[in-house]
């Protein structure tokens, strides 16, 4: 058997997240991904973060290994 195959899944889609509210998601290494939401899909299994300071989008799936944390206010 893979370890594809052995490996929880990560069942969890996103929470509903409202357009332009701040955002920080990281990851196991320790990666952050700052920003605001520019969009997600219907699914909520997808989305897009404007990435803070400028540096332009990135889509997230939800299984690409991030979660979501509380930004700094």
């Amino acid at each position: 058997m893979s370890t594809l195959q052995t490996a929880k899944p990560h069942a969890d889609v996103w929470p509903e997240l409202a357009r332009h509210q701040d955002v920080v998601l990281r990851d196991a290494r320790g990666n952050r991904i700052e920003g605001t939401i520019d969009g997600m899909t219907d699914d909520r299994s997808t989305l897009w973060v404007q990435l803070k300071g400028g540096l332009g989008r990135q889509l997230v799936h939800h299984m690409d290994g991030y979660w979501l944390e509380t930004p700094n206010v």
